[in-house]
């Protein structure tokens, strides 16, 4: 009976600690409160009860442990307890729940526990363990001095700034390690004050306090002064309560309790339950998220009892007990045992230093400056970047690396040879990736390993310097290893079958990458949540942040389409033989040549309308110039793939009339991932003579300078090229160049070239962030409402930028319809930013419709070109091929006629409107939303017949040549 009431106390305690480590961490709504009200003394008083639970535990630890005879073996099995089950907590979370992937640091929280202060109870339970160590049951005045210095550092906060010595910063180890120091000396204390008038004094003058608070604090920034664990009231209270509790308790299972205290504190843990608590089946609700807390702890009470049948395991026990033994000796029999360990696992021990050195080589060799961060700034130290900040890529590429280096030596059985290898091969490596750098600003890709002429190009870049210089150092390496070898030589020994699991783990965790991609399943989910981030869109940036062996191992695993059924070379003939009769119908009504029309898509950054998104509404319409155009001439709007992001697939989807929806989810960014695969690229640069890109900013993002080249481009107008962007002027504070520098670039362009021509301009005026007050804001164009979650500074900021693009599209205009050459224009959006608040699966397809409109200037109307209403509603960018075609009044080929098509008869298409975009993100399914003209949704399966087969068509089209066998390519020449 005693011991089933004393299990029942110590339950009850864990759930006191429970319920103030995890209920105020979700952050319910009452703990919102913060204004001079009962509701916030109210607020103040429950939260303060609670927060008495975790020093009660601590407390009885120190009542429990602080006069143990083992406590090297007490600190050692506490932290080896807290790493492992910490580990596998967060790794499991990582495998199974999405819901971490925004938090990277969890899992290298629990591999770093101490280091991270992950745990700041069980750390400072360690500390006050350690700290008791020095002294003996003996030294009692020492033992007084240390517990006065305790109640000393406990009490000043009280009256001096509570953060005096950190505390408040979640740096509560040391905290907890007084609160051990108090508990081990809980009964001599005992003899001099009565536990029960001291609870009832120290719990009700905290509680008066509390409540006092909220009207004692001038702008509320006080509130929560006193409401923390470090309230020498609420230590007062536990320490009395304790006192009374000692009589009553047993001594507990000391492993079950913090095995428990781990579960409940995870990082990981907490941020799923974070994520749950948000979403609106809890949505931050005080009973809800007390009915989550309950839960979670109950949850956890039961992995703490599993966890203890598994420690309680006969080879789990002989660890425990190597451990206790280990602590019974002395010193020098202790270091004489470490020394033995060393020398056993020095080898590998080595091994891993060198693979941890190297890979944080091959990281930081990726830049050009100790002071250059992408994405952060230039004044960034990636030093100190790469190794607080991305550790846990750093220790992804290590384990690799070493794997490698254990599978040459189980193959040759020779240590430093196979050091040396592997570290041949890193520095070849990290040249290659430099030079191709250098001459690319991109690093080494998996395509360059299929493409033979890439690697002879970069062996011809390197300079007679480097050659001498790389033959010079392997020639001292192996010179270094002959001497190792010979003088210092290592036995490679593999004890059962380790060689076999040595030569199997690089192979395994290597071929990993085949399936990194692929979105929802473990794999991805863990390297999501170790902060693994693939940039397809800057391949660059990802080899920085990533490491560039990473990032060349998130490049492996990309499947450009499926199958589509029916595809064979019989039917691909049968598919150009009908498009080629079409376009002939088609042809005998057009009399135009496309080569022979000036041909202009222009891309602006981040167009669209705010007063189309569901809750906004502008005081006035910032782009009336570009609705009239709209209005007037083929317009409407463009259905992109994107939301805050994508740029590049809008832009891949113009020039090639293939659409994004249609490749598989491990391709998210054609640019990156495809173009460079293939040794074809047709779009509808192969109709012109002359064709010319213009982007005023940084031409390496998305791998714009080889996609052009790919692409037949015969020159590129970007920031530091050899072809100079002109006029470059900002506007106010802008980083970015204007729109209206874009433009006069395009003038210029026609100027200098006077015969028919494809340009495609990207602009980069509207980019992100909108919340850097760049412009001189136009009160006119003022949100008078937004929608929830959305910042309405950042749609004032934005609405201005788009109210310049409408006086810089006018004035274009005005410009090209001066022009005797026919010039067509077709201007779209390629997304819209990311700075609204609404829920996508609400508002999704309003969230992904952006303005476009196609207009051809005076002569060309007066030459053929016409406008036309007919299915333009709601476009996709891969018609825009086809209607480009349609407005000059020009001749197709059986392609265009397929586009035509799809244009035509198919509602528009795009990559589920109900997804936010991110380039970065992939699917385990893929999806196409098809949106009529009435701007609706439609269901693939409730196409008609005709169009299922149209479809069917344009698929296997995109098929055969981005991914199949090529038949139809030699029908696009």
């Amino acid at each position: 009976m005693q011991k089933l009431k004393s299990n029942l106390l110590w339950g009850l305690i864990l759930f006191w600690l429970g319920v103030a480590e995890i209920y105020w961490n979700l952050a319910p709504h009452i703990a919102g409160y913060n204004s001079a009200s009962l509701h916030t003394s109210a607020y103040l008083i429950l939260k303060s009860i609670t927060l008495v639970g975790p020093d009660l535990l601590v407390i009885l630890l120190g009542y429990y442990l602080y006069n143990h005879l083992r406590k090297e073996a007490v600190v050692i099995k506490i932290w080896l307890n807290m790493l492992a089950l910490g580990c596998l907590l967060s790794l499991l979370l990582a495998f199974t729940d999405n819901g971490i992937n925004y938090y990277p640091t969890t899992i290298y929280n629990s591999l770093f526990p101490v280091l991270r202060n992950s745990y700041p109870l069980i750390s400072g339970i360690m500390g006050g363990v350690i700290v008791s160590s020095f002294f003996s049951a003996q030294q009692v005045r020492a033992q007084q001095r240390l517990v006065i210095l305790a109640w000393v550092m406990i009490t000043i906060p009280f009256f001096n700034p509570v953060n005096i010595w950190g505390w408040n910063d979640n740096f509560l180890a040391l905290f907890y390690a007084c609160l051990f120091i108090l508990g081990g000396n809980l009964k001599p204390a005992l003899k001099y004050w009565r536990s029960g008038a001291l609870v009832v004094f120290s719990l009700g003058l905290n509680l008066l306090l509390q409540g006092l608070m909220p009207f004692l604090s001038f702008d509320g920034t006080t509130v929560n002064r006193f409401t923390t664990v470090t309230n020498v009231l609420t230590v007062l209270t536990a320490y009395a309560l304790d006192g009374l509790l000692v009589d009553v308790l047993t001594k507990p299972s000391t492993s079950y309790l913090l095995s428990t205290v781990v579960i409940m504190t995870n990082s990981s843990a907490l941020a799923v339950l974070t994520t749950i608590a948000g979403e609106k089946l809890v949505a931050r609700s005080n009973l809800r998220t007390a009915v989550l807390t309950t839960v979670a702890i109950g949850i956890a009470f039961m992995l703490a009892g599993l966890w203890q049948w598994f420690l309680a395991r006969q080879r789990v026990q002989k660890v425990g007990q190597q451990i206790d033994d280990f602590a019974a000796h002395d010193f020098s029999e202790q270091r004489m045992f470490l020394l033995q360990g060393l020398k056993r696992f020095g080898p590998n021990l080595t091994v891993a230093v060198i693979a941890y050195i190297v890979a944080a080589a091959l990281m930081l060799l990726m830049n050009n400056s100790w002071h250059i961060q992408p994405n952060v700034g230039p004044t960034y130290n990636i030093f100190f970047y790469t190794f607080t900040q991305r550790g846990s890529m750093l220790i992804i590429a290590t384990l690799l690396i070493f794997a490698v280096v254990k599978f040459i030596q189980a193959i040759s059985k020779r240590y430093w040879i196979s050091l040396a290898i592997v570290i041949l091969m890193s520095c070849s490596f990290v040249i290659a990736n430099r030079i191709k750098i250098a001459a690319r600003n991109e690093p080494i890709l998996p395509s360059d390993m299929a493409m033979l002429k890439v690697a002879a190009s970069l062996f011809s870049m390197v300079t007679p310097s480097l050659w001498i210089g790389v033959t010079a150092g392997t020639a001292v390496l192996i010179g270094v290893v002959y001497w190792l070898e010979r003088r210092h030589q290592v036995a490679v020994t593999f004890r059962g079958h380790w060689r076999l699991y040595y030569l199997l783990l690089a192979p395994i965790l290597l071929a990993s990458c085949l399936f990194w991609n692929h979105s929802g399943t473990p794999l991805n989910n863990l390297l999501t949540s170790l902060g693994n981030q693939p940039m397809f869109y800057n391949q660059l940036s990802g080899a920085r942040i990533n490491g560039p062996l990473i990032q060349f191992m998130n490049n492996v695993d990309v499947k450009v389409m499926d199958q589509p059924a029916g595809y064979s070379k019989s039917r691909m003939e049968q598919i150009v033989k009908r498009y080629q009769a079409q376009a002939s119908k088609i042809n005998r009504h057009r009399h135009n040549d496309l080569s022979q029309q000036t041909i202009i898509f222009n891309l602006s950054e981040s167009f669209s309308d705010p007063n189309r998104v569901p809750g906004v509404k502008l005081k006035s319409s910032p782009i009336p110039a570009i609705k009239q155009l709209q209005a007037n001439n083929t317009g409407g709007v463009m259905i992109s793939s994107g939301y805050g992001g994508g740029t590049a697939d809008m832009e891949y989807m113009t020039l090639t009339g293939y659409s994004i929806s249609n490749f598989s989810p491990t391709l998210p960014v054609p640019y990156t991932q495809l173009v460079g695969k293939l040794k074809v690229n047709p779009s509808i640069v192969d109709s012109f003579r002359h064709a010319v890109a213009i982007h005023p900013y940084i031409g390496t993002f998305y791998n714009r300078i080889s996609v052009y080249q790919k692409f037949g481009f015969d020159k590129f107008f970007y920031l530091e090229s050899r072809n100079k962007i002109r006029h470059q002027h900002r506007i106010d504070n802008s980083p970015y160049l204007s729109d209206q520098t874009a433009y006069q670039n395009v003038v210029d362009q026609l100027q200098s070239y006077r015969r028919g021509q494809f340009i495609n301009l990207v602009t980069m005026q509207n980019h992100f962030p909108y919340s850097d007050n760049y412009y001189h804001h136009l009160k006119r164009y003022r949100a008078m409402r937004v929608s929830p979650d959305t910042n309405a500074n950042e749609v004032d900021e934005f609405s201005t930028e788009i109210h310049y693009t409408n006086n810089a599209v006018k004035q274009f205009i005005k410009q090209i319809d001066g022009i005797n050459r026919p010039i067509t224009v077709v201007f779209y959006g390629d997304h819209l930013p990311g700075i609204y608040g609404n829920d996508m699966a609400k508002d999704g397809l309003k969230l992904h419709e952006t303005e476009y409109f196609i207009y051809s200037n005076k002569y060309a109307r007066e030459h053929g070109a016409r406008n036309f209403k007919q299915s333009t509603a709601v476009v996709s960018p891969n018609d825009f091929i086809a209607m480009v075609a349609k407005q000059t009044n020009s001749k197709v080929t059986w392609y265009q006629a397929l586009l035509t098509d799809v244009f035509e008869k198919l509602p528009a298409m795009a990559k589920d409107v109900q997804d936010k975009g991110d380039v970065n993100a992939t699917k385990a399914v893929a999806r196409t939303d098809f949106v009529n003209e009435h701007g609706q949704l439609v269901k693939e399966r409730n196409l008609t017949k005709r169009q299922k087969q149209l479809l069917q068509d344009y698929r296997l089209v995109q098929y055969d040549v981005t991914a199949g066998k090529k038949y139809t390519l030699k029908y696009f020449k």
